[in-house]
């Protein structure tokens, strides 16, 4: 069946097939096997078919025999593959070592293998099979080749619409390529002008032929250039700055052959940054001048240095303000215009007359561009610049306020057109210069202010220091009675009871509760004095709240007996620690507690502490609620104010001064927290107090916390080994709970000549299972423990009924000021002080029976000496005393005491003094003194008495319980065991 003409013409091409072999059968074979489908190609050898590939294009497919005469079929195909990657390769032999057809295989890179004798039918599927893997490949090549020249288009487009210069040189300083952009940038007009004419760069191109050096030390070095400045010429011999972004080029081998990159005019950037430092440069000298004459001629001086103008001068008002005059301020760099000096000299300008007079009226910068276009009448001064070759002007307006204070003229031989973009920078200094004539009018006025400023500073200053002094003598003038008062109705009470005088106690307890409450006013009004102030400082420590919060329940037990109220608590145990200043927060809950007992007959007062989410992180709210009396609503909007009360009928029914909430209100504030209340008359009230979890950080305003000691204790160390054998009979045992190993040598180095018997534990867990061991007389513990945390420790020897007895010194990290004075703090007693919880542990301090504990009291209160006396010789203490340090002195020349009680204020030698003279003496052995003190100390004060005192008694604050358990506690810290007290 013959096929028509139009399948002929819509048939597709055959592709080509190239057979080899040295016998013409096997040729003649194969040629009849594919001829109907492929147009073939023959060859008796490899040499002839290299040859007839040659002339040959688009071979898609090469049948070749192995073995042939000259060259081997894997020789021939090796070529092949190399020359004619696309086209497929089958290999015919009878060959049938293994190795040597597998190298074969390899060297040629051959599509098939097929054996003789072969199936024609396998032969012909195997070639058809490598046809179509060639169309295949073709159809890539193509799209590849396609792809490369739209991309090579591409680039190309990049290359010449660059707005950036681009290059490739040579290394002895020839251009190989550049693009139209790096033609204009150095003004030439193509880039083939450019390359053709520039041989030389560094001698061509840069101003300092020597700056390409070192730009290519730098490729050398580093391979790369960035951001490399430097000047260069333009074709016309003009001066601009390029940046340049280069690399090195390298060959296969590594040898430099070249270098390509990009270049940028930069030259409107260089300009902008040295007018930008002409305009600081200048604001600094002109405030720094002394009058403004200097000030003009230090700007037409930096202006014409600047600008390369030859003239500069000024003009200013006259007197009266009718006409400009020239100003003795001017500058030329050139001869010859002294002429022109002395003309502008001669001569005046009323506003709006001539080139100065019409800036001063218009109030803007004119050019004259061309001097010699200008009418006479336009510009009065024409003949005399032409005749010294001035060409153009700039006149620019100084301005104070609305008013013109000096006009500034500059003049150029050779004007250029970037001239006309400096208006904006000569108008900015003019500006500066307006400034400055404000500034010195105004200098003299301020001056005076500030002369009455300082006049009514140092006035307040004064009254401030004579107002602080005078809160602290009242302090002290108000405490020191109230001290006798308290102390001697503390002790008649007692006195009382063991006679059986039941009547008297009462009337003592009423007198006692009198004292206290007159204490707790006077307490208020130094807070709220020193808050105003600025003198209040808090101290951040972490504490338990659910511990603070049973340690208040328990200290306004009595109020709340006194109205019948009953105190519900809402807290769950496991609430946590906050940092805060836990003093301060005590006496926020105890204010309002205390309101709400006093307010509230026959009701409930519930407190509840949660903790939530806020804008300032995680915080603890607290809150009490009353079923009292309630606040009406216009009273709720001064109920923070200090001395204010919500009704003044209540002054006088329930009693009071109006500060508890005012300083509870600042006291929460300083602590980036807040106290707020909602309230119904009649109902009852509802005060929220609410504290960040970390109250220290939010008032630093950072959450970026310093690190502490304890961050690095990730791991437990060793434990310390201490020599301390067997503990020997009545000699204290001490057990040091630490997980920093330095601690325990420093403890050790302490306390080892004391005859202490030391054991040392690096973490909670051992330190735990040690204390059931040996039930120590006393624990330090550190609150930083591995394995289990200090508070954790804490908890869990208090519940213990065998372990809650031991005296425990607590070591914390915090760095606040008045914990100096809280050298050896022992176990977790909440005041008030219960006096049946403290002699179980001074018991604990019975280790042995001993003479008399002798103590010296200095006070120059007499009636506070005897009472403090009379309190230690009931408690079989002998007591020497001194009315002042000078006595004192005298006194332990006789007798040296175990113990000092010492008051600060007092005449001839001071408390103070007394310790510096004690220090010096060389005799005296380590005393502990514990200061009992009315005055409200100053920072300065607990820094004089750092490292001195073991502790500050604040009177009338201590009682009588209190002074005891110091006592025995600061003995004890010398080795000295007391039994008697």
């Amino acid at each position: 069946m013959h096929s028509s003409p139009e399948n002929k013409l819509t048939s597709k091409p055959k592709s080509k097939l190239l057979i080899v072999d040295d016998e013409e059968d096997n040729l003649d074979l194969l040629q009849r096997i594919f001829y109907r489908s492929y147009l073939i190609l023959r060859a008796k050898n490899g040499f002839e078919a290299l040859a007839l590939l040659a002339k040959e294009s688009d071979v898609a497919v090469i049948v070749s025999d192995q073995r042939m005469p000259m060259m081997s079929g894997t020789e021939f195909l090796s070529q092949v593959a190399e020359s004619y990657p696309d086209t497929l390769r089958i290999i015919l032999t009878a060959h049938t070592d293994v190795r040597d057809l597998v190298e074969a295989i390899n060297q040629s890179q051959v599509f098939k293998y097929i054996t003789k004798p072969y199936k024609v039918e396998d032969l012909v599927e195997v070639v058809q099979q490598a046809t179509e893997i060639h169309k295949l490949l073709q159809l890539r090549t193509s799209k590849l080749r396609n792809d490369l020249e739209s991309a090579e288009a591409k680039y190309k487009d990049i290359f010449e619409n660059a707005i950036e210069g681009i290059f490739q040189t040579t290394i002895d300083g020839r251009y190989l390529i550049a693009n139209s952009m790096l033609a204009q940038i150095y003004g030439y007009p193509s880039a083939e002008s450019l390359i053709s004419n520039v041989t030389n760069i560094a001698n061509q191109i840069y101003v300092n032929p020597l700056r390409r050096q070192e730009f290519i030390n730098v490729l050398l070095t580093h391979d790369t250039v960035s951001n490399f400045e430097s000047q260069v010429y333009r074709r016309d011999g003009t001066k601009i700055w390029i940046s340049e972004n280069v690399r090195a080029v390298r060959d296969f081998d590594g040898t430099l052959i070249g270098f390509e990159g990009t270049v940028q005019d930069i030259s409107q950037r260089k300009r902008a940054e040295a007018e930008s430092q002409l305009l600081q440069c200048l604001t600094l000298e002109i405030s720094a001048a002394n009058d403004f004459q200097t000030a003009l001629e230090i700007t037409l001086t930096k202006i014409c240095q600047f600008t390369g103008w030859d003239y500069g001068e000024a003009w200013i008002p006259s007197g009266d303000g009718q006409i400009l005059i020239c100003s003795p301020a001017w500058y030329s760099s050139v001869e010859g215009l002294e002429g022109f000096r002395q003309c502008s000299e001669r001569i005046s300008f009323p506003a709006g007359i001539g080139f100065p007079g019409r800036v001063w009226e218009n109030q803007r910068p004119e050019w004259i561009w061309d001097i010699s276009l200008e009418e006479e009448s336009h510009f009065l001064r024409k003949y005399p610049a032409l005749e010294c070759g001035l060409q153009s002007g700039l006149a620019i307006p100084v301005s104070a306020d609305t008013n013109v204070v000096a006009i500034m003229a500059f003049f150029t031989k050779s004007p250029n057109d970037r001239d006309q973009q400096l208006v904006g920078l000569i108008s900015a200094i003019a500006m500066q210069l307006g400034i400055l004539m404000r500034r010195k009018r105004d200098e003299e006025t301020l001056r005076l202010m500030n002369e009455e400023l300082a006049l009514a500073r140092d006035r307040a200053l004064e009254a401030n220091r004579t107002k602080s002094t005078f809160v602290a003598n009242m302090s002290h003038e108000l405490r020191t009675p109230l001290n006798a008062i308290i102390g001697y109705s503390e002790m008649l009470q007692e006195d009382a009871a063991l006679l059986g005088l039941d009547d008297f106690v009462d009337d003592l307890k009423k007198i006692y509760r009198s004292g206290k409450h007159l204490l707790d006013l006077i307490n208020d009004i130094l807070d709220m004095t020193k808050i105003e102030a600025g003198k209040l400082e808090i101290y951040y420590d972490n504490f338990d709240v659910p511990m603070l919060i049973w340690e208040t329940g328990q200290t306004i037990q009595p109020l709340l007996l006194k109205n019948n109220n009953h105190l519900e608590i809402e807290c769950d145990l496991q609430l946590g620690e906050i940092r805060a200043d836990m003093t301060r927060v005590r006496q926020v809950l105890l204010n309002v507690l205390s309101n709400a007992c006093k307010f509230t007959k026959s009701g409930v007062i519930k407190i509840q502490v949660n903790r939530q989410n806020s804008a300032l992180g995680e915080i603890f709210c607290f809150t009490i609620s009353d079923t009292g009396i309630g606040i009406s609503p216009e009273n709720l909007q001064k109920l923070f104010q200090p001395f204010n009360q919500a009704d003044s009928s209540t002054t006088r029914q329930y009693g009071g001064t109006g500060l508890g909430l005012a300083i509870s209100h600042r006291l929460c504030q300083m602590m980036s927290g807040d106290i707020t209340v909602i309230s119904e008359l009649g109902i009852g009230s509802t005060f929220t107090i609410c504290l960040p979890i970390d109250c220290e950080s939010i008032s630093k305003k950072t959450l970026k916390k310093g690190q502490n000691s304890s961050s690095n204790l990730s791991t437990s160390p060793e434990p310390l080994s201490l020599e301390t054998g067997n503990p020997q009979q009545n000699h204290p045992s001490v057990l040091v709970i630490a997980g920093d190993s330095m601690l325990h040598q420093s403890t050790h180095s302490y306390l080892h000549h004391l005859g202490v018997s030391l054991y040392s534990s690096s973490n909670g867990e051992d330190g735990m299972q040690l204390v059931y061991q040996i039930l120590p007389d006393a624990i330090i513990l550190d609150m930083q423990t591995p394995a289990m945390s200090g508070w954790e420790v804490l908890k869990e020897l208090k519940s213990q009924p065998l372990t809650s007895g031991i005296p425990i010194i607590l070591l914390t990290i915090n760095d606040e000021k008045h914990e100096s004075y809280e050298i050896g703090a022992n176990d977790y007693l909440f005041k008030p002080i219960d006096r049946d919880r403290l002699i179980p542990i001074v018991e604990k301090y019975r280790v042995e029976q001993q003479s008399e504990l002798s103590v010296l009291v200095i006070e120059d209160d007499s009636n506070i000496r005897a009472m403090l006396k009379r309190m230690l010789e009931k408690e079989h203490c002998i007591v020497s005393e001194a009315q002042d340090g000078h006595e004192a002195l005298e006194v332990m020349t006789q007798k040296i005491p175990q113990l000092i009680l010492l008051d600060l204020m007092m005449p001839n030698v001071d408390g103070f003094e007394f310790m510096h003279l004690l220090r010096l003496r060389q005799d005296t052995p380590s005393i502990p003194i514990i200061i009992i003190t009315a005055k409200d100390l100053t920072n300065e004060d607990c820094t004089r008495l750092s490292g001195s005192v073991q502790k500050i008694l604040q009177k009338p604050n201590y009682s009588y319980p209190q002074l005891l358990e110091e006592i025995v506690r600061r003995l004890y810290k010398l080795g000295v065991l007391v039994t008697n007290l």
